[in-house]
């Protein structure tokens, strides 16, 4: 008879009894581990194999490092096989804890709950796992490291924990008045660390304060309360964290930890052992937040690699590996890109790379002001003319129809054969938010003909959202996060263009294919402290360029209340650098900028310029102009207006037309501002109404319109606009009845050129 594979009921309480002992043994042995580390040199050789065996939860690196404290990588059996490598004959496997339930992370206001299960708790099953120093074979690579010298960060090490501090919601800065691990303000969510730090030390501060924002941010924080001082649990909590990242990533720095039992006392009632585990579970996972994300921006444009196999689920044929999403190193919030399609994708940038230099493009891009330095930090390249040329190449390399198809880098022709996509153009890679390949930008060659599209995007595929995503913000993270000041362009080579005439100041980025989305608006709101810059917009200045920049206002002053508008000289930024060369567009972006709002404005009143010489033109065009300035302000400054007015529209004449004082109107101009001020000055000059009190009050009249309901406005219907004189002291009645007439140099254009308001009525 052949052997039963599945074991009788009757056996299965026995299975499962033998199951419970095992998980029950290996528990008393991890609290007996952790029971010894006593000394702050126990500690750190923890942190350290935390810091290699990255991914691995804490319980199971102090098992794995109680049999072997020297680890570096381990696997299950049929995962060495899988990796080319034979297990010893005659070594033992390490029992490691298996099939855990899915773990919380601190989320973005503190240390995940107390009461939350840990692994070694929830486990279901023992593993056994093998080291690399227990097996034989093939060579394997082990997880990269960024070295750098001693009391220095790697590079780009601190803008990325820059990025995550401002992805959790805190500014950094470097200014005076902390302690050398930094502080942070927590009502006011900045971190601070000081200036004169060289880049390694500072680095560490940043991590430790990243640890706290991660671990300790609570509502139970007073007014007025920092992280300074910190002491106990909490800052060593923060100094793990900070040490495990700085160590992963190459960041060298000296740190001597106190003993663990200042903290986790020594007192057997007071369970120093369970103390230890917990605190070690919430550093690692911290920990393990902060690195999956430095290796992915980190990484730059390489692609990201699979994840290593964790131990917990290595080499088990009893049961299919859990999900990603069940271990300590879950991918980020947002969906992962298909690693197939990434993979496509690097390869094909790096064929297209290949071809540059024997192509017409280099050329092309020198006459355009591009030098080979931009052209490699860009990775421009080249796509052949011919229909397959890209796919047979990819097919060379194993990659097949389906994935080349789903990358956006093929198609299906009429004859039913796979063929480019892109044929004979300049390429230019788009990256996501993560810093992953999504897809390209194709530039036709000069002269292709009217047919040939000028510019071919990747169609949209998993990876390729074009509304998603902004050309040029992989290449600015870094100068992004030092201060530029990112500049909304039409195309990628405006975006180059800016980016390489003035790289400390401003930044280029661009839609791919399509107007500026709120979602794009969003990323750069996530990638720049837009609090401290302000958002240019360098359009073209046609119809078509207006329109673009009249929405891309009405998108990006939900993420950002200093807009500007570059005024470009009848030229794209790209020409400009082509024809004037980097200074001349530095000049442009430095020194000839305006309020975005007053595109808006002048675009609005174009809309009016047929009907200026009507009678009533200019006065129609100025309050249906002041309603759009009444929608620029701020909710606060509206409602000061509202305050200021009691919610009531305000009469200028009265109702023999005679002029009202409105003693409201200099606290109102007082209130308003300097931007939407100087709109208010320049439409009444731009309709002839030298004395601004009329726009300023049809602005305030157009504030109280937005709050009041209908039926509660004044009866008599629209207000009378009368000739006060605005910025200087209203018109008045005198007691005899009779108006005083404003002097003539500060009447209203209506005034002037039409009469009085009761002639006009």
């Amino acid at each position: 008879m052949g052997r039963i594979r599945t074991p009788a009921p009757a056996a299965r309480p026995g299975q499962d009894e033998d199951r419970e002992q095992r998980i029950a043994a290996l528990r008393t042995r991890l609290h007996e581990t952790a029971g010894q580390i006593r000394s702050a040199q126990d500690w750190t050789r923890y942190l350290q194999a935390a810091a290699r065996l990255h991914g691995e939860t804490w319980a199971n690196i102090l098992l794995i490092c109680s049999r072997i404290p020297d680890a570096t990588l381990v696997k299950g059996y049929e995962a060495w096989r899988t990796a080319g490598r034979q297990v010893n004959r005659d070594e033992k496997g390490i029992e490691i804890f298996s099939g855990t339930r899915q773990r919380r992370e601190p989320d973005s206001r503190g240390a995940a709950e107390a009461g939350q299960d840990h692994s070694w708790r929830d486990a279901q099953r023992v593993a056994y796992v093998w080291d690399l120093s227990q097996t034989t074979g093939q060579p394997v690579p082990l997880p990269s490291a960024f070295p750098a010298p001693e009391e220095e960060a790697p590079p780009g090490l601190w803008d990325c924990l820059c990025w995550l501090a401002r992805r959790e919601g805190f500014a950094v800065e470097r200014q005076d008045g902390s302690p050398d691990d930094g502080t942070t303000f927590w009502a006011a969510r900045r971190i601070r660390i000081p200036p004169g730090l060289p880049s390694g030390p500072a680095t560490w501060a940043l991590a430790h304060q990243l640890g706290h924002v991660l671990l300790h941010n609570t509502n139970a924080h007073p007014p007025g309360a920092t992280s300074s001082g910190c002491h106990g649990i909490q800052k060593s909590e923060a100094d793990s964290v900070a040490f495990i990242t700085c160590s992963r990533h190459g960041a060298r720095i000296e740190h001597a930890f106190s003993s663990p039992q200042t903290w986790a006392g020594t007192d057997p009632r007071s369970q120093p052992a369970a103390a230890i585990l917990t605190a070690g579970e919430r550093i690692t996972t911290a920990a393990a937040k902060i690195s999956r994300l430095l290796d992915h921006y980190l990484a730059g444009n390489r692609p990201a690699a699979a994840p290593a196999e964790p131990a917990t689920r290595a080499g088990h044929d009893e049961r299919p590996p859990q999900s990603a999403a069940s271990t300590a190193t879950a991918p980020l919030p947002a969906l992962e890109p298909d690693p197939r399609i990434t993979g496509v994708l690097y390869d094909a940038m790096q064929f297209y790379d290949s071809q540059l230099a024997r192509s017409w493009v280099p050329a092309y891009l020198a006459e355009r002001g591009i030098s080979d330095a931009a052209m490699r930090q860009w990775h421009i390249g080249y796509a052949p003319g011919g229909w397959d040329t890209l796919t047979g190449h990819l097919r060379a390399l194993s990659h097949d129809d389906d994935a080349i198809q789903a990358a956006g880098l093929a198609r299906i022709s009429s004859r039913g054969t796979l063929i480019d996509h892109f044929r004979d153009r300049v390429m230019l890679p788009v990256h996501d938010q993560r810093g992953n390949i999504a897809g390209f930008l194709g530039r036709a060659r000069p002269g292709a003909g009217p047919q040939v599209p000028k510019y071919l995007n990747s169609p949209e595929t998993s990876s390729y959202q074009k509304g998603s995503l902004l050309f040029g913000l992989h290449q600015a993270r870094d100068l992004l996060a030092h201060g530029a000041t990112p500049v909304i362009v039409e195309g990628p080579f405006d975006t180059i263009a800016v980016t390489v005439a003035d790289p400390s100041h401003h930044v280029g980025l661009a839609p791919c294919g399509t107007a500026l989305t709120s979602k794009q608006a969003a990323i750069l709101a996530q990638s720049a402290d837009l609090s401290r810059t302000s958002v240019i917009v360098a359009f073209d200045d046609d119809p078509a360029g207006r329109k673009a920049a009249v929405r891309a206002h009405g998108i990006l002053r939900t993420v950002s209340g200093r807009l500007q508008s570059a005024v470009l000289p009848g030229k794209d930024p790209a020409e400009i650098l082509q024809t004037e060369g980097p200074e001349a567009l530095r000049t442009v972006l430095r020194d000839q900028v305006q309020p975005l709002s007053s595109v808006v404005i002048d675009a609005h009143l174009t809309e009016w310029e047929r009907r200026l010489h009507d009678p009533d033109g200019p006065l129609l065009a100025m309050r249906s102009t002041a309603a759009v300035i009444a929608s620029l302000l701020p909710a606060g400054s509206a409602e000061a207006i509202r305050q200021i007015t009691g919610n009531r529209e305000l009469a200028t004449v009265d109702e023999e037309m005679r002029p009202v004082a409105n003693p409201e109107l200099p606290e109102i101009a007082r209130v308003l501002p300097a931007d939407v001020a100087c709109q208010t000055m320049r439409v009444a000059e731009r309709l002839g109404f030298t004395d601004y009190s009329d726009v300023l009050a049809e602005v305030a009249n157009a504030v109280t319109r937005d709050a009041v309901p209908p039926g509660n406005r004044l009866a008599d219907g629209a207000p009378r606009l009368a000739a006060s004189s605005f910025p200087h002291p209203p018109a008045t009645i005198r007691h005899d009845g009779k108006p005083v007439i404003p002097a003539p140099s500060h009447g209203s254009r209506l005034a002037k050129t039409r009469g009085s308001p009761r002639s006009r009525r």
